[in-house]
């Protein structure tokens, strides 16, 4: 169910020199309707595997998540208690310290991942929730990300209300244009797609895959969910006052443990294909 990316065995893998332990440990959870080589997930795994900083397991869940939507999401608790069972034994076996774990799920994926937080105890150093799926999940549903799975948990929301959901998660909640469809640029393909393999719920993919290798690319600024959900001007740092201050941080890898809610415009498809999370240097357009 997870492999490690050199083709390692993670439930029988043992210590060695080929593993560096000094390096964090990056989890890759796919969503429904996809596996460990989907387009939605394979621009982080790239990104990561490019940089060559991390020790990176991508988990394979597919024989579940190609199941009905309904069959799947009813069986994310048991998944990911299974996923967060092989971790526990990977970890114990090479003496990982849970302060060098990161988790990192997409739709229903990223609510597996806040179970495999769970088993862990809340212990693991950071859970990232991508878009984290809607459909049949409520605000108090047992088994969705929340703060209490990891010391840190962020959140990136770019389909709420249809595909993803426009719920606070974790301790740090984003908001990219609004965090609801049609993503810049996915006006068409949204509607194309018939919504079952949306453009805009996978941006927040794309979005955290560029931030890997160009961390400074996305500043976000505090703001209150009513602000952010008229996609006010006065969430953007122009915007900024000396009496009226607003905290602003980089979306994505880089982001430093903190509690708030965050907005942010994106530059248009035109300079963010669908996918990729490789596209040349720039700043989000505040």
């Amino acid at each position: 169910m997870t492999h490690s990316e050199n083709g390692l065995n993670v439930e029988t893998v043992e210590a060695s020199a080929e593993i560096d332990l000094h390096k964090q440990l990056k989890v890759l959870i796919h969503g429904w309707n996809a596996d460990r080589n989907h387009p939605s997930i394979l621009p982080i795994r790239t990104a990561y595997l490019v940089q060559d900083k991390h020790n990176l397991l991508v988990v394979d869940w597919s024989p579940v998540a190609q199941l009905p939507y309904p069959t799947a999401r009813a069986l994310a608790l048991p998944v990911g208690n299974r996923i967060g069972s092989i971790m526990a034994h990977f970890v114990e076996r090479l003496a990982i310290d849970y302060g060098q774990v990161h988790v990192i799920g997409h739709s229903l994926g990223a609510h597996m991942a806040g179970v495999v937080g769970r088993y862990f105890g809340g212990k693991l150093a950071r859970v990232t929730a991508l878009d984290p799926a809607g459909p049949l999940f409520e605000p108090d549903s047992v088994d969705a990300v929340g703060p209490d799975a990891a010391r840190f948990v962020d959140a990136i929301h770019t389909d709420g209300l249809t595909l993803g959901e426009n719920i606070v998660r974790g301790h740090a909640d984003f908001f990219p244009n609004g965090g609801t469809p049609p993503q810049p640029g996915c006006e068409i393909l949204d509607v194309i797609t018939l919504r079952i393999n949306s453009c805009s719920h996978a941006r927040s993919t794309g979005f955290f895959a560029e931030s890997i290798a160009l961390p400074n690319n996305f500043v976000a600024c505090a703001c209150k969910r009513e602000e952010i959900a008229r996609q006010d001007d006065v969430c953007l740092p122009g915007a900024h006052t000396a009496s009226y201050p607003r905290e602003c941080v980089f979306m994505g890898e880089g982001l430093q443990p903190g509690n708030s809610v965050w907005y942010i415009i994106t530059a248009t498809a035109e300079y963010f294909p669908v996918y990729s999370g490789m596209t040349s240097p720039r700043r989000g357009l505040m």
